[in-house]
């Protein structure tokens, strides 16, 4: 992924309105979507993901759920289902997805949330992934470098039937 991959813009009420290059919705923190893909086992555990050094937001931290932002021309199963394979190569098809918004001093996103349940074995490194573990959910929850959108994506998971 580059600064200059196209990335679909929304409203604040989630409606489609145009797309930008990815740095220039970084830089001027424009609302947009992403994919959030949390990955669990039969145990419960969930698979973090530490980012690339070389990622342009949130280098090196802990992601709780795989995915990223969506291309114009991109449905959600497409977004979700191609996150979660470039992430840990896990190829999934989605039906159900749960929208929740989320905003810091960093970004705005309006994210698409699904979870997955997969045997660990299933799951491999990617460019974009250089360290991979399993944790219990509240756990991975309590990582003081876990990205703050991913960490919001799992607790509201947690408290919905997603």
């Amino acid at each position: 992924m580059s600064n200059s991959e196209p990335v679909l813009l929304v409203s604040r009420h989630n409606q489609p309105r145009g797309s930008c290059q990815r740095g220039r919705m970084q830089r001027q923190r424009l609302i947009h979507r992403a994919s959030y893909v949390v990955v669990r086992d039969l145990a419960g555990r969930v698979c973090v993901q530490q980012r690339a050094e070389d990622k342009h937001f949130y280098p090196g931290r802990w992601d709780l759920a795989a995915g990223g932002v969506m291309r114009p021309n991109e449905t959600v199963p497409q977004n979700l289902s191609r996150e979660l394979f470039e992430e840990v190569g896990v190829q999934r098809h989605f039906s159900r997805w749960l929208w929740f918004f989320f905003a810091n001093p960093q970004h705005q996103v309006w994210g698409a949330l699904a979870s997955v349940v997969v045997c660990p074995d299933a799951v491999s490194l990617s460019e974009e992934v250089v360290a991979i573990d399993w944790l219990p959910a509240r756990t991975a929850l309590t990582l003081t470098d876990a990205t703050p959108d991913t960490r919001h994506a799992l607790s509201l998971l947690l408290s919905s039937s997603c």
